[in-house]
């Protein structure tokens, strides 16, 4: 056994097997930021903050803040549900050496992505100072050809025997890839169940009927780059005025039957005191808009550690500002690591005899939550105020294993279980309207995943008989080398599809190593290169 992924299924012992709470200092492996070796790290407690600690031979020591509350940091630790690991049933790598060295992906991946990424582009029609790839900022142009696409989708496709439940088309900027439609067909012929894009929102604005057209190719879900609801934050973080641009582009989804996830880019002083202000703007469009995925910062470049200091946000001070700001959601009840879904993954395969993804990735990785939307009066409550969500998880990883076993009454067991589950709803602290069967029923959802969305119509159709909306909360705290961490890494769930025909895990793609740089100086032509295959064709 790789003795990383002995490190990380030790970890999960520690925290599914004892009695005791999680205890500091635990031991992991990191990268040295300046030459990026491979190094021990030991992440601990001081003076209520966790920081990881670490030191190269060559470079010295080194300190950096993972969470500013270590009873949030604990509990993401504690609430841990994960309990087996798969892999990928078609590594492309077969001699792992050293994680993350040998990506592309290998035989020492602990889970297969839920989620696939293909940049189309890097080109784009902002430059924003943050974003990890950007021909206006390197010069070059990185853009493969439709064919080349086509492999990479193929090759999305044969990692696992089960296919990514989501897909999406990232960049720069997608849409200004030339066959942009076309490529939204592509995934669509492949049978993702949902198709996403991440974009600024710049053309959809200006274009209200590119929104339809893209609809009618595949797009289900825009994930659209929101920083904030007025100009004074897109001047600070993208150089230009934009607050009308994303009203505008999210009413053209909405028009088009695509439901919209906000994305923030959050940054320490410049725009987490505008956190409560796009919930808010959330609530009041929440037929348009689906979820909010927060992203904190990454430093992808070198940076000292007092910047680092000033401008880290994690994933503890999403919660403290969300429940500061809003008062909707307690910081230490109501969010959960993504891995906590892992016995509802379990009770979903077993309700449907079919194979599910597993949300594998390290608790340290991201949090969820969910709010619950009145449509009529647009109250909002969190679904863990009037649901015990660990009891209900905890016993359905027992459901699951029972209904494996018995075949023969499979329905009428599904049956009584979920009628079981009464025990752990509190009608009296939920939401006006919700009952127990709609409880229920919003649980089912999942397990009918896949076909609402075989297409947007479907979705909208299902959605206009419920009296409510669900709005997820969601935030993925993407790694640099400062703060790096292998096992995170070997059980990375979001992926890269990429040119060489390899896949790689977010978080070696974009940081760390940074696989990305390799790949983009092997398919890069220069920005006047491509102005004349351009002008040529």
């Amino acid at each position: 056994m790789n003795p990383l992924s002995a490190i990380s299924r030790g970890l999960i012992r520690q925290f599914r097997e004892s009695e005791s709470k999680v205890e500091f200092p635990l031991h992991t492996k990191s990268l040295c930021p300046e030459c990026l070796k491979v190094i021990e790290a030991t992440i601990d407690s001081d003076d209520g903050r966790v920081f990881m600690y670490k030191s190269c031979s060559e470079h010295g020591d080194f300190r950096e803040l993972l969470s500013t509350d270590g009873r949030f940091y604990r509990l993401m630790l504690e609430r841990e549900r994960c309990f087996q690991f798969r892999g990928v049933s078609n590594p492309v790598c077969t001699k792992q050496t050293e994680c993350p060295r040998a990506c592309g992906i290998c035989n020492e991946h602990l889970n297969a992505p839920i989620m696939m990424n293909i940049d189309l582009t890097n080109r784009c029609n902002l430059n924003c100072p943050i974003c990890f790839a950007n021909s206006n900022a390197s010069g070059v142009v990185v853009e493969p050809d439709l064919d080349t696409v086509r492999m990479m989708l193929d090759k999305a496709c044969a990692l696992d025997s089960i296919r990514p439940a989501c897909f999406q088309y990232t960049g720069g900027e997608p849409t200004v890839y030339p066959a942009f439609l076309e490529a939204l067909q592509e995934a669509k012929k492949r049978g993702f169940t949902q198709i996403q894009v991440a974009t600024n929102g710049i053309r959809f604005s200006d274009e209200p009927e590119l929104a339809f057209k893209a609809a009618e190719a595949g797009l289900n879900i825009a994930y659209l780059q929101f920083d904030g609801i007025d100009d004074e934050v897109y001047l600070k973080i993208r150089g230009r005025s934009l607050a009308e641009t994303k009203f505008k582009a999210v009413d053209n989804f909405y028009k088009a039957g695509i439901r919209t996830v906000l994305v923030p880019t959050l940054v320490k002083g410049i725009n987490d005191h505008q956190i409560g202000k796009i919930i808010q703007y959330s609530l009041d469009n929440i037929e348009k808009i689906s979820g909010i995925s927060w992203q904190p910062v990454a430093f992808t470049g070198r940076i000292d550690y007092q910047q680092r200091v000033a401008q880290r946000f994690t994933l503890t001070d999403l919660a403290r500002e969300i429940a500061e700001q809003t008062g909707l959601v307690d910081m230490y009840r109501d969010w959960y690591p993504f891995s906590f879904a892992d016995a509802f993954t379990k009770f979903l395969e077993a309700v449907t005899n079919d194979r599910q993804i597993t949300m594998g990735c390290h608790p340290a990785c991201g949090a969820a939550t969910y709010l619950i939307v009145n449509l009529r009066t647009k109250e909002s409550t969190a679904l863990p105020e009037f649901v015990d969500v660990e009891p209900l998880m905890d016993r359905l990883a027992i459901v699951a294993g029972k209904l494996k076993k018995r075949r023969i009454l499979h329905n009428v067991s599904i049956g009584n279980e979920l009628r079981r589950f009464r025990r752990y709803y509190h009608q009296d602290k939920g939401p006006s309207g919700w009952s127990f069967e709609t409880f229920v029923n919003f649980m089912m959802d999942f397990a009918r995943f896949r076909q609402h969305y075989k297409d947007n119509e479907a979705k909208r159709k299902l959605l206009s008989n419920m009296p409510y909306r669900s709005l997820l909360m969601a935030s993925m705290h993407f790694q640099d080398s400062y703060n790096y961490q292998t096992d995170r890494v070997q059980r990375c769930v979001i992926h890269y599809a990429a040119p060489d025909g390899r896949i790689y895990p977010f978080c070696s793609y974009n940081s760390g190593p940074c696989h990305r740089n390799r790949i983009e100086e092997q398919f890069a032509v220069s920005a006047a290169e491509y102005q004349s295959r351009k002008t040529s064709r």
